[in-house]
């Protein structure tokens, strides 16, 4: 059988593999986490990796037949979202029998995201939080987006791939905090999870293929409870693991566990809320109803579909104004992620590079070849610049939509709270200048942080928090954006930079 030899963060690693299938699936096989937004269709170049005497390869079109020399870019820290928001209810401790059976009781509360996953870490003794840890999902290799991986579920034991590497990320988690905090995995009696609606069935090993068919049901949307050896999750042995419950297909565990976290001050009586993530789901919340729906952005401001786009890792460009880049970490530029994009479709906008209907005449450089960690331009083409329109269009015809639905003008909006990780790091005034986002509410924008895993907390800290998800979710009503008569035409005006 050929051989492969791989270079990695300084260790090399020598390897045998059978023919017939692609780089990416040799590698991905062999624990090599290669980005493939595409999910492997060879559409976003994304999976470029260096082997010698060949250059740089796409390699999910690559099938080699003999032996070969492969580099892989060093593995990265990623800008996860983590931080809790200040508005968050305050319940008292309240965690059932099963913290009574051990001596130091610890839970664990997870938010599973499409891009990344987040634990968190709690006593349930005094409730606090003992540390927090943000990885990347291990399931980004089979496509950016959740429409990839139910894709991807279609593929001879795919769907059982897919929940391995949730199960494995988890175990790997508890694993590593067992050894560094010295504690006993009997010690952990409970674990919570927040999740959109795919995240869920792909944990559960639930087909989730109907999520991407019309009429988009899901196999599932109530709370669960389960038990944690019935997923083979290695923790104590009575311990229970806990699943949110969902509104639909597309607004998930993690929209309704965010919005029930929130505790707006009095004044607060109508706002939205927004999380603009691999999807746009947002909400619109009024005394008496909440009018939620899910958008169709796309991955653009998560990296994918843009020449250069990246997530939130260190040497991203995420700062771009007239001064010029700032990067994660302040390392070498060798992409672009989320907020930085917006900042140079904003810049490039005032600066007249961009017309009002988006037509940008060549790529823009931001930063040149000698100056960026891969030795290759980073630039915004005018194809990025297409894929930014059509992803805030999409969020913005959904504010209009929700607040036609309210039967409410802006004005009588009192605050845009802002969740997720890209709306963390978003500059409010670039969002506003492109159009993502309603400049007249530019001075109402609260960033909120993960609001789902500040769900997830609370319904790990008291068994009350359940019930506060259960009159959230009794107030919502689903709006699907396509089967409302004005969305083309939202869609189509929204296109435009003002």
């Amino acid at each position: 059988m050929p051989k492969i030899l791989v270079h990695q963060d300084q260790e090399i690693e020598e390897f045998t593999y059978t023919i017939n299938q692609s780089l990416l699936q040799i590698l991905n096989e062999n624990k090599y986490a290669v980005a493939a937004p595409c999910g492997g269709n060879g559409t976003c170049g994304k999976c470029r990796v260096k082997v010698k005497n060949q250059g740089t390869v796409s390699s999910c079109v690559c099938y080699p037949d003999s032996d070969l020399e492969v580099f892989l870019p060093n593995q990265q820290e990623s800008r996860i979202l983590t931080a809790q928001h200040k508005n968050i209810y305050k319940l008292p401790l309240q965690i059932g029998d099963v913290a009574h059976e051990v001596s130091y009781p610890i839970g664990l509360a997870i938010d599973i995201g499409t891009t990344s996953i987040v634990f968190y870490w709690l006593s349930l003794i005094t409730g606090s939080l003992i540390k927090t840890v943000g990885i990347s999902n291990p399931q980004a290799k089979y496509g950016a987006d959740v429409i990839s991986r139910i894709s991807y579920c279609a593929s001879e034991n795919g769907l059982g791939e897919l929940q391995s590497e949730l199960i494995s990320a988890i175990n790997n988690q508890i694993n590593i905090f067992e050894k560094k905090e010295g504690i006993e995995r009997s010690e952990i009696v409970k674990i919570s999870v927040a999740a959109n609606t795919t995240m869920l069935h792909l944990l559960l090993g639930v087909d989730p293929s109907s999520l991407a068919l019309a009429p988009f049901k899901p196999q599932f949307i109530e709370a669960k409870t389960l038990k944690a050896s019935d997923l083979g999750i290695g923790i104590a042995p009575k311990a229970n693991i806990h699943l949110l419950p969902s509104v639909s297909a597309f607004v998930g565990a993690d929209i309704l566990a965010g919005l029930a976290s929130l505790s707006p001050t009095e004044e607060i009586k109508n706002y939205f809320f927004i999380d603009i993530g691999t999807n746009g789901e947002m909400a619109i919340s009024t005394p008496d109803k909440i009018y939620c729906c899910a958008t169709a952005a796309g991955p653009a401001f998560e990296g994918a579909n843009i020449s250069c786009g990246m997530g939130a890792f260190d040497g991203a460009i995420s700062v771009y104004n007239s001064d010029g880049y700032q990067t994660i970490s302040d390392e070498k530029p060798i992409g672009i992620c989320g907020s930085g994009l917006v900042d140079t479709i904003a810049y490039l906008l005032d600066e007249n590079y961009i017309l009002m209907d988006g037509l940008l005449e060549k790529d823009y450089v931001l930063a040149d070849a000698q100056d960026s960690l891969n030795g290759e331009q980073i630039v915004i083409s005018p194809q990025d610049v297409r894929e930014v329109q059509l992803a805030k269009s999409a969020i913005f015809s959904g504010i209009n939509i929700l607040l036609q639905k309210a039967g409410l003008r802006f004005e009588n909006i009192d605050a845009l709270y802002l969740a997720g990780g890209f709306g963390n790091f978003l500059n409010p005034e670039s969002a506003t200048r492109i159009g993502l986002l309603p400049s007249v509410l530019s001075d109402k924008i609260i960033p909120v942080g993960n609001t789902s895993g500040a769900g997830a907390i609370l319904h790990l800290q008291s068994e009350l928090f359940s019930d506060i998800l259960d009159k959230t979710l009794s107030r919502m009503e689903y709006v699907e954006l396509s089967n409302q008569a004005d969305f083309e035409m939202e869609f189509a005006m929204n296109m435009f930079f003002d």
